[in-house]
């Protein structure tokens, strides 16, 4: 009844807007709307009233009001806060007492060699391009623009050659496969359920880790004590809906924006919240350790194999004006440079050019069948009636090159390069010794690691590795590279486990995987700059690669010192 009320008396109404009166001329009460009952006659009525809109005056009245609140939750909040800070030095405490009962044992040693695993599929990423390339360009005839569609094809048959650099690749490729594998039977870490407030999942695993280290002591029937785990108080919750509740991609998204937020959220706090100068610090030493460590360990390789080319091109014998007619040459040519000579009715069957140059040289009536070559160029030649039959001898390898006469029958196919080249089992010995050489520092950082703190063996083990960066200026030759490689990673490698351990200690669990990505990435982006960098000069100078290295060490060992020392602090 109100509505058909309101609609008669809605003539009333302003279309101009304002608002409105009611009828004046009607004096009788029972006439009048249901709608104005209770209001003087004088008693203006909001036009938005009636669709719902609040008056302006209301909406600051209820601002006034909700301030409070406002202020109130904010205080709310960060007493949460607050408390969520002591719940979690209560259950670091804690936490360290569960894990003394649990005992260190066989559990950890499962732990230790699968995480060892992931750590060297980690540590070999960086390495193994480098290494295997070289080789495998020439294996799979491979050009500049196209290496970086290397282990996509392979042939079979007799022109599938399987050669020490795939054999590298599929042995670094182990602890990575291995370790992936293994992972999906561990465990997750129950202090990070704990402070996701799981409070029962955390309880089994850590039961778990108590009756495996017990049963391998001996002692099955020594009972779990911990009843309760104090968890922090949850300030965000995870939003999760219902698989009824919406679409599929409604779903996806609320999960995926839930997680991003939290990724958010984490890597903010630990750059521009209290870890920031942490956080600064700690990315300068990453950073300068990447630049310095990856860079010199690629750069080692690099120097060797021009150490060689060096020596090799020392050795290589020039001919000048020589006249050979009617030999036939089946045997290797090697290293060798012919200039101005003349070959006349020669054969050259079954044979291997290995770095061989003619250089306006006269070719009359030869041949040549079934060759091969690597690295070999005519220049500025002149061929007459000579024939080419099942040679690998390509139109590119003739320059400035005149035929007369001559014949090119059934070329080999496929590439037909050197594939073993003679340096390549130094090149992977080198990288061999040089991942032996971090055994002796990985330990004795382990042993002095908590008797002389991380920040001592980060700068210490920075500024030694820094000082043999300068002895790389006696190394010039192979052996005393080989040996210099091995000293600067047997130095450096402790300033690395160092790093790694004080900047897992430096954040709380909830951070702590967030912060070691963000460092880890810019370490990787360290580690490519460096193997760019210090690869462009290799043949041109040592100076700069030398001083860049030790610059880096320097200067990051330094500001590593300004970081607080963690030895004696319990992990939050």
């Amino acid at each position: 009844m109100d509505d058909y009320k309101y609609q008669d008396n809605y003539e009333g109404y302003s279309s101009g807007g304002g608002y409105y009166r009611g009828n004046e001329s009607n004096v009788d009460e029972d006439a009048q709307s249901d709608v104005t009952e209770g209001h003087d006659e004088d008693d203006e009525i909001y036009e938005g009233e009636y669709q719902g809109i609040p008056h302006p005056e209301d909406v600051k009245t209820k601002q006034a009001k909700m301030a409070p609140s406002r202020a109130d939750g904010f205080h709310g909040q960060a007493d949460m806060m607050a408390e969520r800070m002591e719940d979690e030095e209560q259950l670091a405490h804690q936490y360290e007492t569960i894990i003394d009962e649990c005992g260190h044992g066989r559990f950890q040693w499962i732990l230790f060699f699968v995480l060892g695993l992931a750590l060297m599929a980690d540590g070999v990423e960086v390495f193994v391009v480098s290494f295997a390339l070289p080789s495998a360009e020439k294996d799979m005839c491979l050009s500049s623009a196209k290496k970086g569609m290397l282990g996509w094809g392979f042939s079979m048959g007799t022109n599938y050659h399987f050669h020490s650099w795939r054999v590298f690749v599929i042995v670094c490729a182990l602890p990575c496969t291995v370790s992936m594998v293994a992972l999906k039977f561990m465990p997750e870490s129950p202090r990070f359920l704990l402070e996701m407030g799981k409070h029962d999942e955390a309880w089994m695993i850590l039961k778990q880790v108590h009756d495996t280290n017990m049963r391998a002591k001996g002692t099955p029937e020594k009972v779990f004590t911990v009843s309760h785990i104090k968890t922090p108080k949850q300030v965000d919750e995870f939003i999760e809906i219902q698989s009824s509740t919406g679409t599929w991609y409604q779903r996806w998204l609320v999960r995926f924006t839930t997680t991003f937020k939290q990724v958010w959220d984490n890597a903010l706090y630990c750059v521009m919240g209290p870890y920031r100068m942490n956080t600064l610090i700690l990315a300068v030493v990453w950073f300068t350790m990447a630049v310095s460590y990856y860079g010199l360990t690629v750069w080692f390789p690099d120097m060797i194999r021009y150490f060689q080319d060096e020596e090799y091109k020392s050795k290589m014998k020039v001919f000048f004006g020589e006249h050979v007619y009617g030999a036939t040459i089946n045997f290797t040519m090697e290293n060798q440079i012919h200039q101005h000579g003349k070959l006349v009715n020669d054969k050259f069957t079954k044979m291997y050019f290995k770095h061989v140059l003619f250089e306006d040289t006269f070719f009359d009536e030869c041949y040549f069948e079934d060759v091969t070559s690597t690295d070999t160029y005519f220049k500025n030649c002149t061929i007459e009636s000579t024939v080419f039959y099942n040679t690998d001898l390509y139109k590119h390898k003739f320059i400035n090159c005149r035929f007369i006469n001559s014949t090119f029958l059934e070329q080999k196919e496929g590439c037909h390069m050197d594939f073993e080249e003679d340096n390549d089992f130094l090149i992977y010995l080198v990288s061999f010794l040089g991942s032996l050489s971090v055994l002796p520092g990985n330990i004795i950082s382990a042993l002095l690691m908590d008797r002389i703190g991380r920040l001592k063996m980060i700068g210490g083990s920075m500024l030694i590795s820094a000082v043999c960066c300068f002895f790389l200026f006696f190394g010039n030759s192979e052996s005393a590279m080989i040996g210099w490689q091995c000293l600067f990673c047997g130095t450096s490698i402790a300033a690395w486990n160092a790093l790694d351990v004080i900047t897992v200690e430096l954040y709380p669990t909830n951070q702590r995987a967030t912060a070691f990505g963000i460092l880890n990435g810019i370490c990787k982006f360290g580690a490519i700059l460096g193997n760019t960098i210090f690869a462009s000069f290799v043949g041109i100078t040592k100076v700069v690669p030398i001083l860049l290295a030790a610059a880096s060490l320097v200067g990051g060992g330094l500001i590593a010192l300004r970081l607080p020392e963690t030895r004696e602090q319990v992990l939050m």
